[in-house]
């Protein structure tokens, strides 16, 4: 799920918005799967795909189709949609895969799914602005127990244990602060290893 680490932050950081859960995606699937360069983007939503990003969509969907019918299930549908960079929330996908058949979509259908349903990712900057909302001194620090207080407790709370993992990409002083601009780098950009694979 490329990227979806960085608007999952974002979206808890946004005191105008709700979280947008991402629930069965969690925060270290998120963060091994936008390390494989699967992002996809496009200049507006309906955008024509290139010739390079129909050949990526093309060469994952074909990993995707376990039984080889040239289909994705709804479900593969959902988790193709967001591994190209896309972090709808559960209710926004559960809305837009209403209009795949049962039977599922095949690549030109896909493609064609993802350009209508695609969305301009959160940018690093971005998540710095959320961040600054909560830097009332313009320190660029924040502490590392009142990020897990925040994330922890405002709107719909996001379980400790992603909040802990977050928190490990932090570089935390002995003061308890992070450098919230680091975080939010490391956060778009990546993980710095792709965890193994059970």
């Amino acid at each position: 799920l490329a990227q979806a680490t960085c608007p999952q932050v974002a979206a808890y950081l946004q005191p105008s918005s709700p979280f947008r859960s991402t629930t069965g995606h969690s925060f270290e699937a998120s963060r091994a799967m936008s390390g494989l360069g699967l992002e996809i983007k496009l200049a507006e939503p309906g955008a024509k795909l290139t010739k390079e990003q129909k050949e990526k969509v093309e060469d994952n969907f074909k990993l995707l189709d376990r039984d080889r019918d040239g289909r994705l299930t709804v479900q593969e549908v959902g988790i193709l949609h967001r591994a190209f960079g896309q972090n709808p929330t559960d209710e926004e996908l559960a809305d837009m895969v209403r209009a795949v058949p049962p039977s599922g979509l095949d690549l030109e259908a896909f493609i064609q799914f993802f350009s209508k349903n695609y969305r301009t990712p959160t940018s690093e900057d971005m998540l710095i602005r959320a961040f600054q909302v909560f830097d009332l001194e313009d320190a660029g620090v924040m502490s590392a127990d009142k990020f897990k207080e925040m994330l922890t407790s405002l709107g719909e709370p996001m379980p400790n244990d992603e909040v802990d993992s977050i928190l490990k990409e932090a570089d935390v002083d002995g003061s308890g602060l992070f450098d919230y601009k680091s975080l939010a780098k490391r956060l778009c950009e990546g993980p710095r290893r792709i965890p193994d694979l059970p």
